[in-house]
């Protein structure tokens, strides 16, 4: 009796060990573990999401700032020369459709994975795919088709920027792009705004295309100084203006041998000769039509600025460079005929007479009374 009576306490012992091995497994798997959603069940694919997108031109161009044939054709070519490929679950199609609706909305990584129905981790690897890709198309479409600058524009050889401007070949400007980063690097990229920023400096030629640019340097420089560094550091890639001939800049870059500014001390801007307030001296008449031929890299430096996720330093220069890219290719694949930002910087830059006829001929009176 006494042998079975401890074989049974034995068997209970263990019993209530068991127990209380499933009652803390219970509690630490089940009641502590947050209760996930279900996932969400879509309808469609991302892929079959994109094939429909690219349906109705409307919504391609709405979606994608280009056209369909432009979708399809930039597919291509990082398809054959630049190695944009496909995966088991993201056809290429669908990872530069990826990129471009994160870049052209802004949207998060977050509203792409709901959009496209992957984690968010494969949406970013996905992303960094293709910006590798358009990155390294910038590289080779970045630049001016004639080096030399043999021809002058037929933007300037008639009309009103003739023959005042006529030896200009392109305008130069930068902007400032809004940056994360912390510990003390901060200070150092915070500018005139009092947040951390990074400049960029582009150039572009009388077409609107980019021919330079040079990204990253801290918010706390001068635009002067930007490029400055940009001539020292890049001379064997930035395109030196021939003898004779100059980029269009503004004030804070002062005159120079290729690079030419406004009269100080009169009106400049665009804005100030609305409604009715036309220019009344030589010198408001020469930077009106410095405006308009420059505006057209300022209004495309604004859409530059509104299409940066948010991103590091080294992402950010990427994207940049990348829509650069973008913006060139659409522009020598039948351009952009579906949306105003392109046709205002084209209309800002034209040939016409955009100012009231009874103007007085400043230009001509000047050249009249100039000497040698």
């Amino acid at each position: 009796m006494t042998i079975d009576s401890d074989q049974d306490e034995y068997i209970d012992s263990l019993v209530e060990i068991a127990l209380l091995f499933y009652m803390c497994w219970y509690y630490n798997h089940v009641c502590l573990r947050p209760h996930h959603a279900p996932h969400r069940q879509r309808l469609y694919s991302g892929n079959a999401w994109v094939q429909h997108i690219l349906a109705h031109e409307e919504d391609c161009y709405a979606t994608f700032q280009m056209r369909k044939d432009q979708f399809l054709s930039l597919h291509q070519v990082l398809v054959d020369r630049y190695g944009l490929r496909s995966t088991n679950n993201v056809t290429s199609e669908e990872c530069l459709a990826i990129f471009l609706y994160i870049v052209s909305g802004p949207h998060s990584n977050r509203s792409a994975a709901i959009t496209f129905g992957h984690s968010k981790s494969t949406i970013s690897l996905k992303f960094r795919h293709a910006l590798r890709r358009i990155y390294n198309l910038g590289v080779d479409i970045i630049k001016p088709r004639d080096p030399t600058f043999s021809e002058p524009h037929p933007k300037v050889t008639r009309g009103a920027y003739f023959p005042w401007f006529e030896n200009c070949i392109g305008a130069l400007d930068g902007t400032h792009i809004r940056l994360q980063v912390s510990g003390e690097r901060n200070m150092t990229f915070i500018g005139r705004h009092m947040v951390p920023t990074f400049n960029v400096l582009a150039v572009v030629d009388l077409d609107c295309r980019f021919i330079f640019v040079c990204s990253g340097r801290p918010g706390s420089m001068h635009d002067y100084s930007v490029l400055q560094h940009a001539l020292v550091q890049y001379h064997n890639h930035f395109p030196y203006p021939p003898q004779d001939k100059f980029y269009l800049v503004d004030s804070a870059y002062g005159n120079t041998p290729g690079f030419l500014a406004p009269y100080r001390n009169a009106r400049y801007h665009l804005q100030h000769f609305q409604h009715g307030h036309s220019p009344e001296t030589m010198e408001e008449l020469f930077n009106y039509r410095h405006a308009q031929l420059r505006c057209s890299v300022a209004y495309l430096r604004a859409v530059e600025k509104q299409s940066i996720p948010n991103y590091g330093l080294g992402t950010s220069n990427r994207i940049i460079v990348a829509c650069m890219a973008l913006h060139n290719f659409i522009k020598d694949n039948g351009g952009d005929s579906g949306g105003d930002w392109t046709k205002t910087s084209i209309c800002a830059g034209n040939n016409d007479e955009s100012i009231a006829p009874d103007l007085p001929d400043l230009m001509e009176d000047a050249g009249n009374n100039a000497d040698q």
